[in-house]
């Protein structure tokens, strides 16, 4: 918003975004414009697509308008969020479709809705330009109608035109290009660092520097260390002033170590994926609104009823555990095996129903290779691509509950089998077992004398500074005073007991940090080989850091995931797409009874009566 009114136009975030909002901003003051917007479209494109499935299925069609109140779904209903306006587009565009393709309605009106949905799809990208792959069941069913040949085509097109489209609106707007995607090559190399020992970035680092992306600066929870606000900054400020931060160079450096490192690439996108899928960042992001000189917005003291509630039930444990990308890519899992089992994906309800899960599960597996933080937001539309694609398979099933399973068309065999690879290689990433090598330190910390021991900071280097408790682990500290998370030893207690705490975590740089000041006093630093005796005394008040190097040599130590783990998951994806691509196939067994008494034996026919035979009246 401040961008908006300071008329600054970047990619960071997509401008398409700051474009719709500036209209909005003329209507509705604040974010309002952005969350009616958003909450417009998703509402209206449900309650299309309730009254479609309603014609067929009676009043259980009314069932898809609880999709949003569903787990997950329901998170950022409140929210500006660009993923928030991503599946307010992707619903429009479905919604559009679905009603385009419905038989009943005149040629004009088909060709409106035909043409607004791959105008939608257009929008969608615009929003969130990684969920181009996610588009391609979305275009495909649009345009199915137009046959395999003119309906691929017209898709291969649209695609190769949305990335021509944003170049044209970023010229007319100025944008000033930030390469977004740097963060993605910036997050991948600083990981690949950590798993081979050695500062992999392009460009010329100080021997401290590269130390310091080694063992301090990777977490698989998010690139933000290494961004221009993280505290590991000189990453991105030295690329930038080496005018490496969205050069070719570093495209190339890249590309190279991907395929020079394939065990490690594997493991960077493995660690946030699954971090991504069991455990995300923000998944109720309740935060007071950032405020400029221009955007200062409150949020009611106290909280209204309904927001009391609303709150409440994104943060109720059973509506959170249950809300999480796992139970997305289950549902997802379980929505397309039914479609394919029962033979429901060549109905109207079951095409629909596949596309929309298909889409919800591609833009689920296109944050394997892409993410650079475990951002729950980011799987926002595949919440609502799983429960809306399960609810439509159920009806489909109820729908279709009195014809024989064999009397229904199944896919054809190459669509199925690019169906059942999707859905098993989602199935073994999210659900498959992965860790990476972590080691135990024992860190002790042992006062010499009476003076005063403060620990305000003693945690791994990599864990971004607003994550969990500044003091990390399993902590025993008998005798110390607790002030908030800091462990202070008073002043006169020369017998005081050691503080001693567990960490377990990567062969990276623990970091100590101890208040000084004049009645500070000395302590010892134990941890393993490393034994060290700090002088806390100091004229002012102030702080000391410490860091506490990784055990052991780095080419001694293995940082990556095994091979096995990457075999296992190829195994697996491979045994899962074979067994539910088996268990749909078209089979030539039994016919039903039923089925061949109607179609193999006809009734005889009906002799006419004679005169005499005729029956008499009553």
């Amino acid at each position: 918003m401040t961008n908006i009114y300071n008329g600054w136009w970047d990619d960071w975030h997509a401008p398409f975004i700051s474009l719709i909002w500036s209209g909005l901003l003329e209507l509705f003051p604040g974010p309002v414009g952005f969350i009616v917007f958003d909450n417009l479209l998703i509402w209206s494109a449900l309650a299309v697509v309730a009254m479609g499935v309603a014609r067929v299925a009676g009043w259980w069609g009314l069932a898809i308008l609880a999709v949003p109140v569903l787990p997950g779904a329901f998170n950022y209903l409140g929210h500006v969020h660009k993923d928030a306006m991503l599946v307010a587009w992707m619903l429009a565009a479905f919604a559009c479709a679905f009603q385009g393709n419905d038989d009943a309605i005149g040629p004009r009106a088909r060709l409106v809705l035909l043409v607004l949905a791959n105008l939608l799809a257009v929008a969608a990208f615009l929003t969130r330009p990684n969920a181009i792959f996610g588009l391609i069941p979305l275009l495909l069913y649009t345009n199915h109608r137009l046959g395999r040949r003119r309906g691929l085509m017209l898709m291969a097109a649209l695609l190769v035109l949305m990335p021509l489209t944003q170049s044209v609106q970023n010229r007319l707007l100025g944008v000033v290009s930030q390469h977004p995607t740097g963060s993605i090559k910036t997050y991948h190399l600083l990981a690949m660092s950590y798993f081979e020992g050695r500062n992999l970035f392009p460009g010329e680092w100080t021997e401290e520097e590269s130390r310091t992306v080694v063992d301090a600066c990777y977490s698989p929870l998010q690139w933000d260390k290494a961004a221009p606000w993280g505290e590991c900054s000189f990453i991105y400020k030295g690329l930038v002033r080496q005018g490496l931060w969205g050069s070719t160079s570093m495209t190339r450096t890249w590309l190279a170590e991907l395929v020079a490192n394939p065990l490690s690439a594997w493991s960077a996108m493995a660690a946030t994926f699954q971090l991504s899928m069991h455990e995300p960042n923000s998944r109720a992001m309740f935060y007071p609104p950032p405020k400029t000189d221009r955007v200062n917005w409150e949020i009611a003291r106290p909280l209204r009823l309904t927001s009391w509630l609303t709150q409440a039930y994104v943060v109720w444990k059973h509506h959170d555990r249950f809300g999480r990308p796992w139970m997305f890519a289950l549902v997802l899992g379980v929505g397309t095996a039914l479609l394919l089992v029962q033979r429901l994906a060549a109905t109207r309800l079951g095409a629909f129903a596949l596309a929309v899960q298909a889409s919800g599960a591609i833009y689920l597996l296109t944050w394997f290779p892409f993410n650079v933080s475990a951002e729950y937001r980011y799987f926002y539309w595949s919440s609502f691509a799983a429960w809306l694609g399960l609810a439509l398979t159920l009806v489909a099933a109820w729908v279709g509950r009195g014809e024989a399973r064999r009397q229904r068309r199944q896919l054809s065999s190459m669509p199925r089998l690019a169906v059942c690879a999707i859905t098993a290689v989602m199935i073994t990433l999210v659900f498959g077992s992965f860790k990476l090598p972590l080691e135990k330190r024992d860190i002790v910390l042992m006062p010499l004398d009476d003076g005063v021991i403060a620990v305000t900071h003693l945690r791994t280097a990599s864990i971004p500074a607003w994550m969990w408790r500044t003091l990390e682990g399993q902590i025993e500290a008998p005798g110390w005073l607790q002030d908030g998370d800091t462990r202070i030893a008073p002043a006169g207690q020369a017998s005081m007991q050691p503080l001693k705490t567990r960490i377990e975590n990567l062969h990276q740089t623990v970091r100590l940090r101890l208040a000084t000041g004049p009645d500070g006093g000395r302590v010892r630093v134990d941890d393993g080989s490393f034994s060290r005796i700090i002088d806390t005394r100091a004229p002012a008040v102030g702080e000391i850091v410490i860091d506490l190097p990784p055990h052991g040599r780095l080419a001694d130590l293995p940082r990556h995931a095994s091979w096995h783990t990457l075999a296992r998951a190829l195994l697996w994806s491979l045994l899962l797409a074979a067994l539910l691509f088996y268990v749909s196939r078209e089979r030539a067994g039994r016919i039903p009874l039923s089925f061949v008494a109607a179609r193999t034996y006809p009734p005889a026919p009906i002799a006419p009566h004679t005169p005499a035979e005729q029956p008499k009246p009553g």
